[in-house]
């Protein structure tokens, strides 16, 4: 089978142009440069640099993935001499490739692994000069807002989902190289383990067995498993593994651990979940009205999304029902008929549970005003 998919995940796109619009001018400082002759001199002192006369065969495995994904560049390759075990970096400068691996890298691997190899670090480089070099800087910001101690979380959770994004980029980029699934694999699981022989099939099979509904915990890559199960998924179904695999990178709308991206989507889907209180006529007073502006809900617009998620973390969950409690409690006239109203809408959204235990939690009432409430979300009413 010979694999085509290639290019930035969704996530990449993403995460960039939400950075670009909060950051513009830090954004666009990021975009690559060519650096000074300083990097020369580093790789000279302390690399071998593979010549590619007297290193044909590494010369030809590395080239063949440059065809593949296009590349055009003049391509150096070194050694490192301080690197033990088995690794393989690029050194990103935009006007050629630079690739530094270990001896033990090249020692291990046969000559389609490290074609395979080769096409990871350089789908890097594809990925760092694609549009103009947006997703390199977007690394870059990502990367600086990490050592900075005023940093939002969600830029921090952002930062590490990135970095696991553009790893199985790179891994798919392998796998384009050469051509292979199992090649792949058999290259990554070689340079990770330092082990000499691997069953890529067994691996494969292995990686099938793991619930990919827990999210991946690395921090700068992903699980090996999770990277080869992702590489398997693309391979058989194309890009309609995409969405699959991007949850498995982060949890989904968990307000315990938000990146940007969920921050926009939680942002939506409040803004929707006001938009409903105030279409179904649940809060008429003016002081809930003015709530709901102050939420950017236009009265009488037109909805971000219309249904509500399914897939929601509790603290997210018990977010939401403070927000519908903020609306039914906005007029003091309001009484049991406004949370009986807000109450309903929450029993069809899938929120009934948790505004109960907040309505609990947070208000004394005493059990005929609960009562009053709980007669009011049940009686029938017209939804406009």
């Amino acid at each position: 089978m010979r694999v085509t998919i290639w290019g930035p995940l969704a996530y990449h796109r993403d995460v960039a142009t939400i950075l670009e619009r909060e950051n513009p001018v830090a954004f666009r400082s990021l975009y690559p440069t060519v650096p000074t002759g300083e990097l020369e001199q580093v790789l000279l002192r302390q690399t071998y640099r593979v010549d590619p006369v007297a290193h044909a065969e590494v010369h030809a495995a590395v080239q063949r993935a440059a065809d593949a994904l296009g590349v055009v560049l003049p391509i150096e390759i070194y050694v490192d001499e301080r690197g033990q075990g088995s690794a393989a970096e690029l050194v990103f400068v935009p006007d050629r490739a630079v690739l530094v691996l270990s001896g033990g890298t090249l020692n291990l691997l046969d000559t389609e692994e490290l074609c395979a190899v080769a096409g990871h670090e350089l789908a890097h480089h594809v990925l760092w000069t694609a549009d103009d070099g947006r997703y390199l800087a977007a690394a870059r910001l990502l990367d600086a807002a990490e050592s900075d101690a005023r940093s939002p979380s969600e830029y921090l959770e952002t930062a590490r989902r990135y970095r696991l994004a553009t790893e199985l980029v790179a891994d798919r980029g392998g796998m384009l190289a050469c051509g292979s699934l199992t090649t792949t694999v058999s290259g990554l699981v070689k340079v990770v383990t330092g082990l000499a022989k691997v069953d890529s099939a067994a691996y494969l099979r292995q990686a099938a067995e793991v619930d990919y509904s827990v999210p991946s915990s690395g921090s700068t890559h992903p699980e090996t498993v999770l990277r080869a199960w992702a590489l398997q998924e693309w391979a058989e179904r194309g890009p309609g593994a995409d969405a699959m695999v991007a949850a498995a990178l982060g949890p989904q709308l968990d307000l315990a651990v938000l990146d940007v991206l969920g921050q926009d989507r939680l942002a939506e889907v409040t803004r929707s979940l006001v938009w409903m209180l105030v279409a179904d006529d649940a809060v008429r007073s003016e002081e809930a009205l003015d709530l709901a502006r102050r939420f950017g809900v236009v009265v009488g617009g037109t909805p971000v999304i219309t249904d509500m998620p399914t897939a929601l973390g509790a603290e997210t969950r018990t977010y939401l029902a403070a927000v519908l409690l903020d609306f039914a409690t906005a007029d003091d006239e309001g009484g049991a008929d406004d949370l009986g109203a807000v109450l309903a809408l929450a029993r069809r959204v899938g929120l009934g549970d948790e505004l109960l235990t907040m309505i609990g939690a947070e208000l004394d009432l005493g059990d005929r005003a609960m009562a009053r409430v709980m007669a009011s979300a049940d009686a029938p009413r017209a939804v406009r």
